[in-house]
């Protein structure tokens, strides 16, 4: 019996070694930000980026724009050179500042769950947008030689629908955290 896959195209993209390595930069920054956010103290500017984001989901409109960035900026990465350092660079980043969100309000009393829920619950649909779009930019430029969406901007208009939504369950969770 044949395997069937629901979604074909990220079935073959997630098997690609660009992937795997932003996996591995990916990972690479949430350590750095967790480590960074664990160490953070009073008055220390992680603190002030964290409060910052946690203001966020109260404003809708700032959250899905925010989201829905951070999946646009592999097509502005694509058009530096070298295009896949900056790809790299920004999975890092997405990495390193998830992580730093989290490890900072972890370190604050009382503000676990709302960490959790805020940050967390959220990023389970934007990480893996983020890892897509990327991989697809950059496997595009390694088949074409140029950075085009030719072929993917379906898959594409997915990943920045699921950013998207993972702003929206983040704004939900802020508001009932607020009742």
């Amino acid at each position: 019996m044949r395997k069937r896959h629901i979604l074909g195209f990220f079935d073959s993209l997630v098997r690609t070694p660009a992937f795997l390595f932003l996996c591995a930069m990916f990972l690479c920054g949430a350590v750095a930000g967790g480590l960074t956010g664990l160490h953070a103290g009073e008055g220390d500017n992680a603190v002030r980026l964290t409060a910052m984001l946690s203001a966020l989901p109260a404003q809708a409109a700032k959250s899905v724009l925010c989201a829905v960035l951070w999946v646009a900026l592999p097509l502005l990465c694509a058009l530096l050179r070298p295009a896949a350092l900056f790809l790299s660079a920004l999975t890092a980043a997405r990495g390193f500042v998830l992580a730093l969100t989290v490890a900072v309000g972890i370190g604050q009393a009382g503000s676990f769950g709302l960490s959790l829920c805020a940050t967390g619950v959220p990023a389970v649909l934007s990480v893996p947008a983020l890892l897509a779009a990327c991989a697809m930019v950059w496997q595009s430029g390694e088949a074409t030689g140029r950075y085009s969406l030719r072929g993917c901007r379906a898959p594409y208009v997915l990943c920045l629908t699921l950013a998207a939504a993972s702003a929206m369950v983040r704004v939900g969770f802020a508001v009932l955290w607020n009742l």
